[in-house]
């Protein structure tokens, strides 16, 4: 599938483009409004991890070339995790501590989506979704996130991400199924 997409400095340009569209569709409105994710730090957080697990678990199958793609994106997330925790106002002497808490619950989230996707057990993986989301911060004061369609949404994502041609991929444009009757995408 990759195979002529050889080189590091290619695969970390293409990772950084798929990593924005990530970042820019983990942001959207629409699900924030019509699926009740909750508008915070770690809700924006667990938005962003489901985006990171659909890209994944396409470049899963991508042979060697789709994983050093995959730890580009991963390499990607962590630099922005350590920006972010700087910009939070944590001390130089704590940032890779405070990362590595992130990258824990990152990889946590992600094994527990491809368990429940393996098994395809899609009860499974909503219950995961909701439990992730349950563990916020201010999440007890928000309405209930509507695991099943962040479900039905990321099965989706994936059979979309699937039928598109690599190079649209590899540009980061995305094509990302609706979200409360809304289609977004890049």
């Amino acid at each position: 599938m990759f195979r002529w997409f050889a080189g590091r400095a290619a695969r970390k340009e293409a990772a950084e483009k798929i990593y924005d569209a990530i970042v820019a569709q983990s942001r959207n409105p629409s699900f924030y409004l019509h699926c009740s994710v909750p508008d915070t730090l770690s809700g924006r957080f667990d938005m962003l991890v489901i985006h990171m697990f659909i890209v994944l678990q396409i470049l899963k199958i991508g042979g060697r070339e789709g994983q050093l793609l995959a730890q580009e994106i991963v390499e990607a997330f962590i630099r922005e995790m350590d920006t972010m925790v700087r910009d939070l106002g944590v001390s130089d002497r704590n940032v890779p501590k405070e990362v590595r808490k992130i990258a824990q619950l990152f990889y946590g989230q992600l094994l527990a989506y491809s368990t429940m996707m393996q098994r395809n057990d899609m009860n499974g993986l909503a219950e995961e979704i909701w439990k992730s989301f349950q563990s916020a911060e201010g999440s007890g004061e928000e309405q209930p996130v509507v695991a099943n369609e962040l479900c039905t949404y990321i099965v989706q994502s994936i059979k979309n991400i699937q039928e598109m041609p690599l190079n649209m991929l590899l540009q980061g444009n995305i094509r990302f199924p609706e979200i409360g009757g809304e289609r977004h995408g890049n």
